[in-house]
C-alpha cells in the first residue's frame, strides 16, 4: 500500500510533521523565567559574594535566595494561571516548585529541567501552529 503524498497542493517540498507530544506541565514563559533565575547563581550572584565576609555572605545568600524564590514563584504562578489557564492551586504549586529550585544558592538542576520544559513547550507551540 503506497504512503499518502505529503506534498502540499502547490507541489512544493513535502511537509515534515511534528510528532504528537502531550501538553507540557509548564508554559514556555515559566520555564524561561526559571532558567534565567537559575543562571543568576551561575553568572552573577556567586561572584558578587566572593568579596564579602562570611557573615555577610550568609545574609546575602539568604536575601538573594528568598528574593528569587518570591519573584520566580510569583511570575511562574501568574503565567501558569493567566497565560496557560491552570487552576489557582496547580499554578501556585508549579510556581512554588520552580521558585524553590531558582532560590537555591547554586545551580541545582533547574537549568536542565528548564531546558527540557523549554523544548517540550516549544514543540507544543509548533504543534499548535501546525493545526
Amino acid at each position: 500500500m503506497p504512503l499518502p503524498d505529503s506534498r502540499p497542493p502547490s507541489g512544493g517540498p513535502p511537509r515534515i510533521g511534528i510528532p504528537e507530544l502531550s501538553k507540557s506541565p509548564v508554559h514556555l514563559l515559566s520555564a524561561i523565567v526559571a532558567l534565567a533565575s537559575d543562571k543568576l547563581w551561575d553568572e552573577l550572584l556567586l561572584d558578587m559574594a566572593k568579596t564579602l565576609a562570611t557573615v555577610d555572605k550568609e545574609r546575602f545568600f539568604l536575601f538573594s535566595g528568598l528574593l528569587l524564590l518570591i519573584l520566580t514563584t510569583l511570575s511562574a504562578s501568574l503565567t501558569q494561571r493567566w497565560v496557560d489557564g491552570d487552576g489557582m492551586g496547580a499554578s501556585l504549586a508549579k510556581g512554588l516548585a520552580m521558585g524553590v529550585l531558582a532560590g537555591l544558592p547554586y545551580s541545582f538542576g533547574s537549568t536542565e529541567l528548564g531546558l527540557i520544559f523549554i523544548g517540550w513547550s516549544g514543540i507544543n507551540e509548533l504543534q499548535k501552529l501546525e493545526k
